[in-house]
């Protein structure tokens, strides 16, 4: 969905790639946010192995919050879907 997209689309661009960063890495985090956007926590859920990666991918969440796409949202679409949500975390230029 748009949501989604634009708040994959602003972690990926918040994010510092660490060099020990490689293909086919990913993260799964679990995200809870406030119906303005804001980000409540962050947590690991599966980690990828490597802990600079599972906290640069953390450390972006961070960075891209608030998320303004949010703040459109039906109040029933932001407490099923965005309230708090898995995260999988592979950015696309590890997919090169």
């Amino acid at each position: 969905d748009a949501v989604g997209y634009e708040i994959e689309r602003a972690v990926e661009l918040n994010w510092s790639r660490p060099p020990s960063a490689r293909r086919g890495m990913q993260a799964i985090l679990s995200v809870s946010l406030v119906p303005t956007g804001g980000l409540t926590s962050v947590d690991i859920v599966e980690s990828s192995g490597d802990s600079a990666f599972d906290r640069s991918a953390m450390q972006a969440v961070q960075k891209a919050a608030p998320f303004d796409a949010v703040r459109e949202l039906e109040p029933a679409m932001f407490e099923r879907n965005f309230r708090t949500f898995l995260f999988r975390f592979n950015p696309q230029d590890l997919r090169l």
